[in-house]
Order: structure tokens, then C-alpha cells, then sequence
């Protein structure tokens, strides 16, 4: 059953390349167009509550989807996740960087030997794009609940960084 959930989250990583790969040649491009670390594909890890690896493409100037591949050391559990994120970039000025905050909503699923879980998040962070490095740093928070097996609260975050390819 593990070996099955992740050669399906491993297919849906190369899909979201494939998709993302052709949204950014048709010119998106994320906080001004001469920030290297805003534009393309964002591919990178997270540290923290659970660990994975983490996917982002920006939609618009200010929206972007970012999806997880997650494993959990205390559990044993591997999970998936994808979010819709909307970032303010107006709130904190730097003359050479951009320290966007972000909130959205989070699907998630994960497998461990006690079971399926799933559930609802809410994403909140911060991030660190510098103009001259093809990379961002994020901080981010994700209170939510799970609704499978059981209506409970569960929270989630941590602190990654992606490298961007444009």
C-alpha cells in the first residue's frame, strides 16, 4: 500500500513539472519580472513537523500552488499535499528583496501503519525572495484539522527553501 501511494505521489510531482514547466515558458512571472527567484518552477525541501519535499508555481503575480511530498520519522506515515496560496507583497518593503506573507487553504493525505488520514490546513508564512538568487526561504505554519479517521486538530509547518528554475 506505501509502495503504491508513493509511486502515485511520485507521478503527480512529475505531472506538476510537466504542467508547470509549460505555464512558465507562456512568461507567468511572480513578484516583477527581475527577481530570479520568482519565476518558473520551484523545487526544494522542508524541515519541521513533517519533512518532504516541496513544489511551488506561481499562478499570477500574487497567487501560487505548492504541493508536498511529506514523511513523517515519528509515524512512519508518507503523505501528499496541495495548496492555493495568495501572497501580499505590500506589507513588508526591502530595497533588494521580497519577504511576501502568504495565507491559503491545504489538502492533504497521508498513509502510515495505523492507517489513511486526511484533512483541511491553513497555510500561513512568510517568505524570503532575494532578487539576484534563483531560490526563496519560507517559513510556514498550517493549523487545520483532520477529518479522516477522526474530526480532530492538527497542525503542521516548517522551514524550507526552493531553487528555481526558469
Amino acid at each position: 500500500m506505501i509502495k503504491k501511494l508513493l509511486m502515485t505521489m511520485t507521478a503527480i510531482l512529475l505531472l506538476v513539472t510537466v504542467v508547470s514547466a509549460d505555464v512558465s515558458i507562456a512568461g507567468h512571472s511572480a513578484a516583477g519580472g527581475a527577481y530570479a527567484g520568482s519565476r518558473g518552477l520551484g523545487l526544494g525541501i522542508v524541515l519541521g513537523v513533517v519533512n518532504g519535499l516541496s513544489v511551488k508555481n506561481w499562478t499570477s503575480g500574487s497567487t501560487a500552488f505548492q504541493f508536498d511530498a511529506t514523511w513523517d520519522l515519528n509515524y512512519g506515515g508518507v503523505g501528499f499535499g496541495a495548496a492555493y496560496l495568495v501572497h501580499d507583497f505590500s506589507i513588508i518593503r526591502a530595497d533588494d528583496n521580497k519577504f511576501p506573507l502568504y495565507f491559503g487553504i491545504k489538502g492533504w493525505a497521508a498513509l502510515a501503519s495505523h492507517g489513511l488520514a486526511a484533512g483541511i490546513q491553513v497555510p500561513l508564512g512568510i517568505a524570503w525572495i532575494p532578487r539576484d538568487a534563483p531560490l526563496d526561504v519560507f517559513l510556514q505554519i498550517e493549523p487545520g484539522i483532520s477529518v479522516v479517521p477522526a474530526v480532530r486538530f492538527t497542525g503542521g509547518g516548517g522551514l524550507g527553501i526552493r531553487f528555481w528554475f526558469n
